[in-house]
């Protein structure tokens, strides 16, 4: 593991205990310890990263892991961005631990899974546009779990023990603007992979593909029954999480078929 590595993962580490501290405390003042944190971890994060991406000489190595370990940062870097918008600080040590993870996993079980860019740079929009849309997705499915507890909790009558969470309505309100957000996202990254994609009809990117428009559609179902039938507590809940399991499926189990099954 480099120097870089261990720096980021204690960088995360600080950042999720400065976290939770302002969580249990209740603190709405004196934040800089937090951002100076967060701000040195997703940086560095970034930096490393792109020096593992572009370190061949032959092309870029978008690996399983590394790609996921982008998805923890690009998760990580929206909530961060929208943690006081969204009241999402019980969220924020979640975020920084999957992206230690990922790194612990990264040095642990290294792989390689070279593309070349160079050759298609639209596909690189593609890439973007893709991960972007299953981050924010991502983020809602969190939100969504924060949800289910504060509704059990809520029937059962019981105190809720997370200090600092929204009313339900509001939470449900964040969770319905980010699948929208998430929608136009990969609306495009449907399209564009029709577009720019050099084989859209082999058999893993007709996967791929097939697995996003399912999900595609039962996000946009779930959308036009919360406003048009008033779909709410389990519903919402259940289309939210299914939608993720199968965005996860399409992303990561082409390439687990790729690097794992046929290597």
């Amino acid at each position: 593991m480099t120097t870089l590595s261990i720096l980021v993962i204690a960088l995360y580490l600080l950042a999720s205990l400065a976290a939770l501290q302002q969580l249990l405390t209740e603190r709405t003042g004196g934040r800089w310890p937090l951002w100076t944190l967060v701000g040195s971890a997703l940086g560095l994060h970034l930096l490393l990263l792109f020096n593992e991406i572009t370190a061949l000489e032959t092309g870029q190595d978008l690996s399983l892991i590394k790609v996921a370990s982008a998805v923890s940062w690009l998760v990580s870097l929206l909530l961060t961005l929208l943690c006081r918008r969204l009241n999402g600080g019980i969220l924020l040590p979640v975020a920084y631990g999957f992206a230690i993870l990922l790194l612990l996993v990264n040095y642990l079980i290294p792989g390689q899974y070279v593309i070349h860019l160079e050759h298609h740079p639209l596909v690189l929009l593609h890439i973007a546009l893709a991960l972007s849309s299953y981050a924010v997705l991502l983020i809602a499915s969190l939100f969504t779990l924060l949800l289910a507890y504060l509704d059990h909790h809520l029937k059962q009558r019981k105190r809720v023990a997370i200090p600092g969470l929204p009313p339900l309505l509001t939470l449900e309100h964040r969770v319905m603007q980010l699948i929208g957000l998430g929608i136009a996202l990969l609306t495009l990254s449907i399209g564009s992979g029709w577009l720019f994609l050099t084989d859209p009809f082999s058999p893993l990117s007709s996967m791929k593909a097939g697995l996003s428009l399912v999900a595609w559609c039962l996000y946009v179902t779930l959308l036009w029954g919360h406003h048009y039938q008033g779909w709410r507590g389990k519903t919402l809940i259940l289309f939210s999480l299914l939608g993720s399991a199968l965005l996860t499926l399409a992303y990561f189990g082409s390439r687990v078929i790729i690097e794992v099954l046929l290597a």
